[in-house]
């Protein structure tokens, strides 16, 4: 009897087990669709327009349905499209000399509709880009022994300072021509001489040439000693200049500095700030020391002063009527042939 009456009990439950089954609903796991990711292979991060007047692209969107690529270049506009996760080809940048803007986006068609995901890259100018290298091979440069302390007696030897900011441009003004003149070679002009100098000493400025013969340099700002005027105001005029320095100027000085006397070349590697009054810069042989009786130079990178430091030095000691400084500024039609 016992045993009957179990069974019963148990023929009841999974009949009710099976009532429930049946009407509860059927549970399924949703997982949102998610968005591809953009990754631009090509251009590289900080870089400018390829050789031959392209910007070549490489751009992956794993999972994307379609990959569109746009070029904002001043007022002109380009695309390129894929209709698959990967997208690969070239703008036509020819002669470009401006900065430009490459937006990516990658799209994907889902249960939820169209998913988007979008990256920008901002495209170096020319100009631009060869600051970047200049300072990258001096940075490399203050790294190697064979430059950071260097050679600097004769005319010839890689410690001297005009030397060390003309290799900086030589080693890359190949790449580049001037919008204006585009067939004309490009080079840096040498240091004037001492009896073109005359009546300032050597050092303030370099030969005066042109665009029309291959100088993509241009005097920004300029200061020599002028007699009509008082020491305070010419010493003012020379602060003024200073306060003009960009990032990738040139800077011909001679002056009186208590790392040396005379004629000075550098490479200034940003805008003068006008909260600090500071100024960075990379060169050769403003610091120098004797090794067995030949002067040698040290190579300084990132190195730090006050623009009055340099009013002080150009303007302001003993000699200073025979002094001055120009700032040499590369124009802003480079591009990269």
């Amino acid at each position: 009897m016992r045993k009957l009456l179990y069974l019963a009990l148990c023929f009841l439950l999974l009949s009710a087990a099976g009532y429930a089954t049946e009407d509860e609903e059927e549970w399924h796991y949703y997982e949102p669709a998610v968005a591809p990711t953009v990754e631009i292979l090509l251009p590289q991060a900080s870089s400018s327009y390829d050789a031959g007047g392209k910007l070549n692209i490489h751009i992956k969107a794993p999972g994307a349905d379609y990959i569109e690529a746009t070029l904002v270049y001043q007022d002109t506009e380009q695309s390129l499209r894929s209709d698959s996760d990967e997208l690969s080809g070239a703008f036509d940048t020819f002669q470009f000399t401006k900065g430009s803007v490459l937006t990516v986006t990658a799209g994907s068609y889902t249960e939820d509709g169209l998913l988007l995901a979008t990256a920008q890259m901002d495209i170096l100018s020319p100009r631009e880009k060869l600051f970047n290298d200049m300072f990258a091979l001096a940075y490399k440069n203050s790294k190697d022994s064979y430059y950071k302390h260097a050679p600097a007696q004769n005319d010839s030897d890689r410690g001297i300072c005009k030397n060390f900011v003309m290799r900086l441009f030589d080693t890359f003004k190949d790449a580049y021509r001037m919008k204006e003149y585009p067939d004309l070679p490009l080079h840096m002009p040498k240091n004037k001489s001492k009896k073109d100098s005359a009546p300032y000493q050597y050092g303030i400025e370099w030969r005066y040439e042109t665009a029309e013969e291959g100088s993509p340099f241009e005097i920004a700002a300029q200061y020599k000693y002028d007699d009509s005027l008082s020491k305070e105001e010419n010493i003012e005029n020379c602060r003024a200049v200073l306060h003009q320095v960009q990032r990738g100027d040139f800077f011909q000085m001679c002056g009186d500095y208590y790392y040396g006397n005379g004629p000075h070349s550098l490479l200034f590697m940003s805008d003068y700030d006008p909260e600090t009054d500071l100024l960075h810069w990379t060169d050769s042989n403003m610091k120098g020391d004797s090794v067995d009786g030949v002067h040698w130079g040290y190579l300084q990178y990132d190195a730090v002063k006050e623009a009055e430091w340099f009013v002080e030095a150009i303007s302001a000691k003993s000699t200073y009527k025979t002094r001055g400084c120009t700032i040499y500024r590369l124009r802003d039609d480079l591009f990269i042939q």
